[in-house]
């Protein structure tokens, strides 16, 4: 659960229902393919208010991740408060699930030196449960984001 210190990292457990060509930005086109996708970001302030705004339909497109959303469907949110080590948490993604890979070279990452805040997963269920826990990351639920 979200608690008063609304700041933090966060991570979007993002299902696509099938191939989609996505033009994320200034990013080039690319076939993002049909599965799970983790993606990392932070707040620092107004944590509830970002991940609210990530579950909007319609909203402006900003970031890279609002291109991705247009097609696909957030389905789970995990969360580390007062924690802002974004790019470690990316790079630990790929430490702990070497079968996720970068479906697009600097999604989410324009203002670091992380090759990408987006990751491809080929599995989910008890292996993502076991990422989070390994990551720190507590899960809350979609429903008490959008109250």
């Amino acid at each position: 659960m979200v608690k008063e210190q609304d700041k933090g990292t966060y991570i979007l457990l993002i299902k696509l229902a099938k191939i989609q060509k996505i033009k994320p930005g200034k990013l080039p086109d690319n076939d993002y393919k049909k599965g799970m996708y983790l993606y990392v970001g932070r707040a620092r302030k107004g944590l509830r208010a970002r991940l609210r705004r990530h579950l909007r339909c319609q909203k402006k497109r900003f970031w890279h991740i609002d291109y991705l959303l247009q097609k696909a469907k957030i389905e789970g949110i995990w969360i580390r408060e007062n924690y802002f080590g974004e790019c470690f948490t990316a790079s630990r993604i790929q430490d702990f699930r070497p079968a996720a890979t970068i479906p697009q070279k600097g999604f989410g990452s324009s203002d670091c030196h992380c090759p990408s805040h987006l990751f491809y997963s080929p599995s989910s269920g008890k292996e993502l449960i076991s990422l989070r826990n390994k990551l720190g990351f507590e899960k809350v639920e979609i429903h008490e984001i959008r109250v």
